[in-house]
Order: structure tokens, then sequence, then C-alpha cells
């Protein structure tokens, strides 16, 4: 009797078939691998659409204030002013290396100010659009997730272009890359037929690249780079595959790359430096009661003022304005932070004692024989000096341009 296993016998059966394809396939047509994909063509569609709109956009709040800071690197890279007062920035957080970027393009090429903040907008629009798509398909394989993104980023956009903070949609669009280059470093496959064993460890030059991208963010928007830091520690919660200890060190060295990024920066200490404010929301200068912010676009005025001139006025709108264009104002409507609080005080009451009516004619002069004032900008309720002669008016808001005489 034998122990082995019986020998089935031959069949003349032909061998099995694959399944049949389910029922639901039946009939469906792929889509040619040469056609974009549904957030690439409406993604498009919006970048080229916001892009075209951002040549549009008034110098006033946030513009302005962007415009004035590429004006102050255009005219000194190493040693800017502040990007509203004709004095030396020191410590200034508006410098980071986002602005220090455009400002060297704007001096290689000869390019205004405006002009480089518009060019920047399509670039950050491609970044965030990018950024977007890449931690979309991270997160999940559908494709049509991506593009119900698009819907709220149109509509932040396309409600207040004015208003716009460039910094911070660079650094939101850097740390989208930042997260997507992140769970994707800790949750590493191989390509199918590679013949490589799937690796999950986070090598060291990531870690590295990592925290110095971290720091990056850091230096451009402090508040983007504390939820980009919150992000990257969700991730890794999520999604790192090995145990946390044998990766410690990286994180660790990942850490220590983003806060030396931040320390060595030239133009201020991106750990210690107090974030500038932003202009976006400003209604009015509670120091001298000015006039409210306005859509106004002041080119009227700006075609008179030349760069690097100190004009008097309490409009915060014509501050901004006046400043994108590469002018001065003696008191700023939003104060950089860097500046002294004595300064920013005494600057701001001389310009609330020089719109004084009640104020001599001797002591208009001392202040603008003080602070270089050559240009004064009133309101419709603004009394105009007696020796300032009339260079200019809007008939949309009434304010005129005045040119004071030189002594």
């Amino acid at each position: 009797m034998s122990l082995s296993s019986p020998t089935p016998a031959p069949s003349d059966a032909p061998p099995p078939l694959s399944p049949p394809e389910a029922a639901e396939d039946h009939g469906r047509v792929a889509a040619p691998r040469w056609l974009p994909s549904p957030y690439v063509l409406l993604g498009g569609l919006l970048w080229a659409v916001l892009s075209a709109a951002a040549w549009r956009v008034p110098m006033c709040c946030e513009a302005g204030l962007n415009a004035a800071v590429v004006e102050r690197l255009r005219s000194s890279l190493l040693h800017p002013t502040f990007p509203m007062t004709d004095l030396p920035a020191v410590a200034s957080a508006h410098y980071s290396p986002y602005a220090v970027v455009q400002g060297l393009t704007a001096r290689v090429s000869g390019l205004s100010g405006q002009t480089v903040l518009a060019l920047s907008a399509a670039v950050n629009l491609a970044l965030l659009l990018t950024g977007v798509g890449r931690l979309t398909r991270l997160l999940t394989p559908n494709r049509w997730v991506p593009v119900l993104a698009l819907v709220p980023l149109a509509l932040i956009h396309w409600a207040d272009p004015g208003r716009w903070s460039a910094p911070s949609t660079f650094a939101v669009a850097v740390t989208l890359h930042l997260w997507a280059w992140t769970g994707r470093a800790i949750t590493r496959v191989p390509r199918p037929g590679s013949g490589q064993l799937p690796s999950r460890a986070l090598r060291w030059p990531e870690a590295a690249g990592i925290g110095a991208l971290l720091g990056l963010v850091l230096l451009v928007h402090l508040p983007t780079a504390l939820g980009a830091a919150l992000g990257v520690v969700a991730l890794i919660a999520v999604k790192q595959r090995t145990r946390i200890r044998p990766t410690l060190r990286k994180w660790t060295v990942a850490g220590l790359c983003a806060a030396a990024v931040a320390a060595v920066w030239p133009y201020y200490n991106g750990l210690t430096a107090e974030q500038p404010p932003s202009a976006a929301g400003v209604t009015s200068r509670p120091e001298t009661g000015g006039a409210p912010m306005t859509g106004e676009p002041y080119t009227w005025a700006t075609a008179h003022v030349p760069p690097g001139e100190v004009v008097l006025t309490d409009s915060r709108s014509a501050m901004y304005a006046l400043a994108g264009h590469g002018a001065y104002v003696l008191a700023e409507g939003l104060p950089d932070t860097g500046l002294a609080a004595a300064e920013r005080s005494a600057r701001s009451r001389a310009v609330a004692t020089y719109l004084n009516a009640a104020t001599a004619r001797e002591e208009r002069d001392r202040i603008t024989d003080r602070y270089g004032v050559r240009w004064v900008l009133l309101t419709r309720f603004q009394r105009l000096p007696g020796d300032a002669s009339v260079l200019a008016y809007s008939p949309r808001t009434g304010e005129v341009l005045a040119r004071v005489p030189e002594r």
C-alpha cells in the first residue's frame, strides 16, 4: 500500500480563464494617457485668471507694503531702509528670503516693485496649486478631491485682491510642499518592478532638507510656520510606519536645521524678531485720526512724486500707494515693529502738528526741514498750507497733492 498521494488523472478540460471584468466596468472607456487630469485643467485655468488679475491689484494695503519692500531692496540690497520710512532698517522682519529674492530680481531686471509683485503672484499661485495637488495625491488616489480645493482658493483670492499677503501665500504654498515631502519620505514605497524592498525610514538628507524648508517658512511668515510644524508632527504620528525611536535622531536634526536657518539669516533673527503687523483689515489711523482705507489707486499722485522723496500725509491708503511706488512717508500708517517707539511717536506727532490748522507757519517749516518733507497729500477736510502749491487732485476722493518749497 503506497503512502504517496494519488496522481490525479489527466483532464482534457481547458485551463481556467481569467475572471471576467466586473459588470460595472463593461463599456468603460479609459481616458488617454496624454489627457491631463481634471485638476490640471481647472487649476491651470484658475492660475491664468488669477495671475492676470494680479496686474490690476491697486497699490494699497498689503500690495503697497509688499511693493515698498521690493523697492527698498532694489535701491539697496544689503542695507535697505524701512519699507515706508527713510531710516535704516534694523532687524526688520519684512526682509525675509522671499523678499530678498524679489528685490534681487528687481535689481537685475530693472523692473519696478509693482511689476515684480505681479510676477511673484503667478509664481505663488503655481506653488500653491502644485502643493495642493501633491498633498492630496498623498492622502487619496481620488483625482477629484484636489478639484474641490479650487473653490475656496478662487473665492479667497478673488474676494479682495488688494489685501493679498504675498509672503503668507508663499509660506502656505511652501508648507503644502513641505507636508507632501514629509509624508512621502516616511511612507516610501518602491516602484513596481524595481526589485527594491519597501523602505519606511527617513533619510538623513531628507531630514535636513525638511528642516531647512521649515526654517524658510519660519523666516517668511511665523504664524504659517507654527501650522507647518504641527502638520509635520501630525503626518509623523499618522503615517510613520516604523517605531519613532529609531528615527528620533533624524527628526532632531530636522528641528536643528530649521532653527539654524532661522537664526543665521543676516537681516534679522527669525527666532527672536517680532513679526510686522498686517495692513489687512486696518481702517483708520489712531495716532492722528487719519482718513480711512480706500481702493483709490493714487496714480494721479504717484506720477508726480519721485522715488526716495518724503510725503507728509495721514491717509493710510495714500501711504501704501506712495511707498509701493518708491516714495517715503513721514509717519507710517502701520509702523514697523523694528522702528524705535520714540521715533514712531515723534513722527506721528509731527504729522498731527503739521495738519493742525492752528499750527504756525514757522512750526510747519521746522517739521518739513527736520524730516526732509517735500510733498503733502491732504484730504478734502484738511487745510492747504499757504506756501504749498497744488500739483494734482483726485475728483473721486477730493484729496490733493501739494509741493512744499525747498529752503
